[in-house]
């Protein structure tokens, strides 16, 4: 048992390698991804910068998964013991985990289990908050304005996007009374974007995926996530409507209305409001807008598979190397 998780820390050890390595890497990459693609469609810079975010916990992730394939082979008899042909170094292999669980390999997995707890209870409060605002309100729903959509009883102007799994737009009745219904029209139909693409997951994925960036980093990624996100949903709704401009007068309406009801901004997950405000209506104003051209990428999948398959004997014997070293240095 105790081998066992020494291997598990040793994996842990490895994946915090990778995550540090991948986060460093892109802090020199995101600036020049950025640069390339800032005259992009919108949709192209929200997958960029979602990319981003997650790689830092995706690419460990996956990077360990690898590391850890060979052992699986074996055990399954499917490759030769590769652990017996390497004796001289540590082993990522839980089938032949003989290395002791020494301190430093059990304050790994404290720290380990101790920030993901951490992390969890983080997110948890927070939609735990959101859920007590809505609950606080006085809400029903709005069938005239659509099966999806919920009231609120609120005098602050708010059109907000709930929910992970079945997500609900809520529209306050300050922003009934304040919109008039072509306006009104414009919103809902930016909110029935985020709806239909889930972006309160997405926003959730990248907030916890780009845990290992650094602050600035990470603060950079979502910020650009969360304007490429409203953009393609006010191009989706000035596409629906046919009145691109429209979109854009809702926009600055609403962050006038915002302006005179100034107060604590409720913990909701995907707003319709004056965020970005300027790059919001100027991508609204080009005639047109930013254009998506779909790219053959058939060829992505097959070509990630095959320099996976590639790497994994490499990668696993370097990262072994490499925490056999570390383990000598402790």
């Amino acid at each position: 048992m105790s081998s066992s998780l020494a291997t598990l820390a040793l994996a842990l050890v490895a994946t915090l390698g990778f995550a540090a390595a991948t986060s460093l890497l892109a802090l020199p990459l995101w600036p020049l991804c950025r640069r390339l693609a800032r005259r992009s469609h919108p949709l192209r810079r929200a997958r960029l910068a979602l990319a981003f975010a997650l790689a830092p916990t995706a690419v460990p992730l996956a990077a360990v998964a690898l590391c850890l394939l060979p052992g699986i082979e074996s055990s399954l008899g499917l490759a030769p013991d590769h652990c017996l042909l390497h004796r001289e170094h540590a082993h990522l292999c839980f089938a032949h985990a003989t290395l002791p669980l020494t301190a430093p390999l059990a304050g790994v997995l404290v720290l380990c289990v101790t920030a993901l707890a951490v992390a969890v209870a983080r997110g948890a409060g927070r939609l735990a908050r959101a859920q007590r605002e809505l609950a606080a309100q006085a809400h029903e729903p709005a069938e005239a304005l659509g099966p999806e959509v919920r009231l609120l009883r609120c005098e602050r102007p708010l059109a907000v996007t709930v929910g992970l799994w079945r997500p609900r737009i809520w529209v306050s009745s300050g922003l009934l009374q304040a919109l008039p219904p072509r306006q009104l029209a414009a919103v809902l139909e930016h909110e029935r974007c985020h709806l239909r693409r889930r972006d309160a997951l997405r926003r959730l994925l990248a907030a916890i995926g780009s845990l290992p960036h650094l602050p600035a980093l990470r603060r950079a990624l979502r910020a650009e996530l969360a304007l490429a996100t409203e953009q393609v949903c006010d191009e989706a709704a000035g596409r629906r409507l046919g009145d691109r401009l429209l979109v854009a007068e809702a926009i600055l309406r609403l962050e006038r209305l915002l302006a005179r009801t100034r107060g604590p901004q409720p913990m909701l997950l995907a707003t319709f409001d004056g965020s970005a405000l300027a790059a919001r209506v100027q991508g609204l104003a080009e005639p047109g807008g930013a254009e998506l051209r779909h790219a053959r990428s058939w060829w992505l999948a097959p070509t990630l598979l095959t320099l996976a398959i590639a790497a994994i004997e490499p990668l696993h014997h370097a990262t072994e190397h490499l925490l056999g070293l570390l383990l000598r240095l402790l």
